[in-house]
């Protein structure tokens, strides 16, 4: 981590050292946190069954009045039809071992049917959607063509998805609280079939900007292979399911940003159900506070940051803390000021919730790079105390009209725009915009010799900072976002794109109003 530097606030070398080894400390505990942040989970359900009462099956009317969740499945079945049947059919598992009825060869004959009725499954590259087996080797049936009576609610998976994957913020709204639940939605069936199935590395594309995951249930049906690895952030975790794969349901739930795969399946059928999970919020009256709620004073990053706003030394005059988000959110979309912060994850989340249950001021802002500007010669990059050059402020207004005129009002509104006060760095030379909110995407023009500056500050405004930032992690590129597109004309027209990143920002109160910031954390 570098600390941001600031030629207006000089500081000792003894306090420099003092200050490194804090912030040092802060990056180890967010890299803990991260570290221990689940990306992924999942489970098993054991099936139960006699091949003597086969007709009992999972189904919703099991759950007992109680309000418990299932710990067992019955049989679970799938109705399907195409288009040119005139009756469903049905296939029951896991399957009839059964001998003496014949029970054993009409379910493989069933399933045989299912595999052949199944259309092959594209996926999705550069925004289209293609069908390579070399890539990816699968059967579908969309959600029209199939019905089951396996409902993932009835055993608690989606609890268990939201206290893992979806620790929900506590925001105090008068009376009532702020939560976070998921709302599940039915998306294929997919098999996957020995000995060749199988789905190389890929990142799904959300179907909803509110989509955070997806839940993958494997129904039981013997198998060998086809593991599912999960990865995020240099972790991987991986679900073998060919050793229960003949008896058990086995389920796993991810982030939609995270890369997986399906290795090879060797042998058998590999049936799964794909659901969608959308983060929605709800107001609860606070004396209907459920257990599913995470505190954030339980999160071990919650402590370091009160220790550290305890610490007198710690930014006395005040300053400002940056985390690039580690996971990938539409940030530059026009619902972004409604999806963030309540959309974070992980280890953002923590970070967030943690610092807004002390009273610190914290947005979800965007950020750019320096390698977000394309024109690296504009004025606003020469300026070495990272303030702006001085404007003609001419009032005169007699050519409001055309080019002349726009550069006019540019120059006015560039004056009333806030700057970015000292610049930042993430590294020496790197300097760094932090957006005045959740922008959406913009599109801008831009004409011969005018300063690509003015056309930034006009279309992607900055929120002003009394001091430079302190960033705590570095950005992950493959988060980054398109964050304004503009077309350059003059001798020979063109275009380009500037791009931004995600991240949360905190300012911190100097050591006098900490003090008193404290003060009411310990009243409550």
């Amino acid at each position: 981590m570098d600390e941001q530097k600031c030629p207006r606030t000089p500081m000792s070398s003894l306090s420099r050292i003092a200050f490194k080894t804090v912030c040092s400390q802060l990056e180890k505990s967010l890299s803990n946190e991260k570290a221990s942040a689940s990306f992924a989970c999942g489970g098993t359900i054991p099936v139960k069954c006699t091949h003597a009462a086969n007709l009992r099956s999972s189904t919703a009317e099991e759950v007992p009045e109680t309000g418990e969740r299932l710990k067992s499945s019955g049989p679970v079945n799938i109705f399907w039809e195409l288009n040119d049947a005139s009756t469903a059919r049905k296939l029951t598992l896991p399957l009839s071992t059964s001998v003496e009825t014949n029970d054993s060869s009409s379910s493989m004959t069933r399933l045989g049917q299912l595999v052949a009725d199944c259309e092959p499954a594209p996926f999705g590259r550069n925004q289209e959607t293609v069908l390579d087996t070399q890539y990816r080797k699968a059967g579908k049936l969309e959600t029209h063509q199939f019905a089951t009576t396996f409902h993932p609610a009835d055993f608690g998976i989606i609890e268990r998805v939201e206290q893992v994957l979806l620790p929900s913020l506590q925001k105090l709204m008068q009376q009532f609280l702020e939560i976070r639940r998921l709302e599940v939605e039915l998306y294929k069936l997919n098999v996957y079939s020995g000995p060749s199935g199988l789905f190389k590395s890929h990142v799904d594309t959300p179907r909803s900007k509110n989509q955070i995951g997806s839940l993958v249930v494997c129904l039981p049906s013997p198998f060998k292979g086809g593991s599912l690895i999960v990865r995020h952030g240099g972790r991987e975790v991986k679900f073998g399911w060919e050793h229960q794969s003949a008896d058990t349901i086995q389920w796993a739930a991810f982030y939609s940003d995270c890369e997986h795969e399906i290795t090879m399946v060797n042998q058998g059928e590999r049936i799964t159900l794909t659901y969608n999970l959308y983060a929605v919020t709800e107001l609860l009256d606070k004396a209907d506070r459920v257990s599913a709620i995470i505190d954030p004073k339980s999160f071990p990053l919650y402590r370091d940051f009160k220790n550290l706003l305890e610490m007198p030394g710690f930014m006395k005059t005040g300053g400002v803390l940056g985390a690039f988000c580690s996971h990938a959110y539409p940030h530059a979309t026009s619902d972004a000021s409604i999806l963030l912060p309540r959309g974070l994850k992980g280890a953002d989340l923590v970070f967030y919730s943690a610092l807004h249950a002390l009273g610190v001021e914290v947005d979800v802002l965007p950020v750019m790079l320096g390698h977000g500007y394309k024109n690296t010669k504009d004025d606003w990059w020469d300026s070495d105390e990272g303030k702006e050059p001085d404007h003609d402020t001419n009032s005169d207004d007699d050519d409001e009209d055309g080019d002349n005129g726009r550069k006019k009002r540019r120059r006015k509104n560039k004056k009333n725009q806030d700057s970015n006060g000292p610049l930042e760095y993430l590294d020496p030379g790197k300097k760094v915009r932090v957006g005045k909110c959740l922008n959406s995407y913009v599109a801008a023009e831009m004409y011969e010799e005018e300063p690509f500056s003015e056309i930034l500050n006009e279309n992607w405004p900055t929120r002003c900072y009394e001091k430079p930032i302190t960033w705590v992690t570095a950005p992950r590129p493959e988060n980054i976002r398109a964050a304004m597109t503009y077309m350059a004309y003059g001798n020979e027209a063109s275009q380009a794109e500037v791009y931004s990143y995600a991240a949360i920002i905190a300012v911190i109160p100097p050591w006098t109003e900490r003090q008193k910031l404290l003060a009411k954390l310990e009243e409550k």
